[in-house]
């Protein structure tokens, strides 16, 4: 679930613990008796299965202690106390308070740029983290301010792994606003970098490129695109077109208004408390890219809104994954999370913030945490 709980766990894989055992590790911490580190590993685990059970307020206390606890411990452990904000903005952004994801971003990225050497892995992965958030929260226009100062400095200090990071970030924002023609024109600048020979790059640059192709509607560049990706492709399926989300014309328009720092709470009355509504869908992706069996695996109480879901995850098209001779192959099976959006806000005609309904979902692919949440074997 959470990107960094993944190293955080690597330096020590015992801690790794389920049910009251790893209730009574957590309360150690609580008590001061761990390092950074097993505090780090504690806590994240015990609020991912919180969050797992659709227990978000209870999972975010537990980080938001966890980072009281260890903020001052970053020269100490660094990555362990990025990872816990990490885990804070992953809850806080599905609960829907925007102020405390903002803030917990913030807070890992400047743990790691402070503590850790430039070139290091973890650095350079959240370069582009602050203008990832501000796309969540709609802020395109800083967005892309944010990706091209990260390139430019980076080009200017020889650093070519996070100038490519936030290049390809612009090219996507580009598209996924409608400058295709100034998306493409930037693609073939990347292209022409040393660093995009890399086999990395060279498949997430086709995996670009594929994407402004559908967007440009141009079947045939599609076509021989997907081939090469499907040839090198060795991770998790790549996702080439989805139908929207129920729903995403009113989250467009609500990021609008906030893009150009409006809150769009006209609509909500002043003794409105949103509830927290999720479901987790499990759906293979066969081998030549089309989805099977989507179903509702577990989720809050009968959201209105889950058919509606599945159909969309019925809709998607993945990259063909199978080799010659392998197209009967099972696929893979994947599971999500997808959390109906809300957002905090004051109301007209209320002088509290609170939690209140937000057109739009949030999705967290949850297969890639599967192993961390096993239990240790006997």
């Amino acid at each position: 679930m959470f990107a960094l709980l993944l190293l955080v766990q690597a330096a020590s894989p015992d801690i790794v613990v389920t049910g009251q055992r790893l209730v009574e590790e957590q309360a150690k911490c609580v008590r001061g008796e761990c390092t950074p580190l097993r505090d780090a590993q504690a806590t994240i685990a015990l609020a991912e299965q919180q969050f797992r059970n659709g227990e978000y307020v209870h999972a975010k206390g537990l980080l938001a202690a966890a980072i009281s606890r260890n903020k001052n411990k970053g020269a100490e452990a660094p990555r362990a106390v990025a990872a816990i904000y990490e885990a804070m903005a992953t809850v806080s952004l599905h609960e829907g308070d925007q102020d405390d994801y903002r803030r917990a971003v913030a807070g890992q990225v400047k743990t790691l740029r402070d503590n850790l050497p430039a070139d290091d892995v973890a650095v350079q992965a959240s370069a582009t983290a602050l203008g990832d958030m501000w796309i969540k929260l709609g802020r395109y226009r800083q967005a892309e301010s944010t990706f091209r100062g990260i390139e430019e400095q980076a080009l200017a200090e020889e650093r070519a792994y996070p100038a490519m990071m936030a290049g390809m970030k612009r090219v996507w924002l580009a598209g996924a606003l409608g400058k295709v023609r100034e998306a493409n024109m930037m693609l073939d600048a990347l292209e022409q970098r040393p660093i995009a020979q890399e086999p990395g790059f060279r498949t997430a640059l086709r995996v670009v490129r594929l994407r402004l192709a559908v967007r440009a509607g141009d079947d045939a560049e599609i076509t021989r695109l997907a081939g090469t990706i499907a040839a090198d492709q060795g991770g998790p399926p790549v996702l080439v077109w989805q139908p929207p989300y129920p729903g995403d014309a009113m989250a467009e328009a609500s990021n609008n208004v906030r893009a150009f720092g409006g809150v769009d709470v006209t609509s909500v009355r002043s003794t409105d408390v949103a509830s927290i509504q999720w479901v987790d869908v499990g759906f293979w992706v066969r081998p030549d890219g089309h989805t099977e069996e989507a179903e509702i695996l577990r989720g809050s109480r009968a959201p209105a809104w889950a058919p509606a879901i599945l159909k969309q995850v019925e809709g998607r098209r993945y990259a063909a994954s199978a080799k010659v001779g392998e197209e009967d192959g099972p696929g893979s099976y994947r599971i999500e999370r997808v959390t109906r959006k809300n957002l905090y806000a004051t109301p007209v005609g209320s002088n509290i913030r609170r939690r209140v309904a937000a057109p739009g979902f949030e999705i967290l692919d949850l297969t890639a945490s599967e192993a961390a949440m096993s239990p240790p074997g006997e």
